[in-house]
């Protein structure tokens, strides 16, 4: 495993766009909750329902749940994915790829900051 080279300033940057990110998807899950709760509350039927009870009415309600509940479980991962990355700040990982030890190119976590892989060994395992 090679060292990281990061400065305490990146490590400190890329918390507080971690920080930001995770406020940004706990927002975003409570507004999908909040759908999902509403669509419950009307017993899994759209607005619509009581002018028009057409089937395939039921077959869009349904469709809608089921992207919001896979949503959720996105939402979900990335927040566990946010949590570790700045769980790695803390250690003085964050920055270096969990498969080969090499860091991980700072444009990389710009877009992404929660990488844990580099990109050689993500497109690896997204070829496993």
């Amino acid at each position: 495993m090679k060292g990281n080279k990061m400065q305490k300033s990146d490590f400190e940057r890329y918390r507080k766009k971690l920080l930001a990110e995770r406020d940004r998807v706990r927002k975003e899950m409570e507004e999908t909750e909040q759908e999902i709760s509403e669509f419950d509350t009307r017993g899994g039927q759209s607005e619509l329902a009581d002018y028009d009870n057409h089937p395939a009415d039921a077959g869009s309600d349904t469709f809608e749940k089921e992207k919001d509940l896979a949503l959720l479980d996105n939402y979900r991962d990335v927040l566990g994915k946010i949590d570790e990355a700045l769980g790695k700040i803390e250690r003085g990982t964050y920055g270096i790829c969990d498969r080969c030890g090499r860091e991980i190119p700072k444009g990389r976590l710009d877009i992404i900051p929660y990488a844990i892989y580099c990109v050689e060994c993500q497109e690896i395992i997204e070829g496993q």
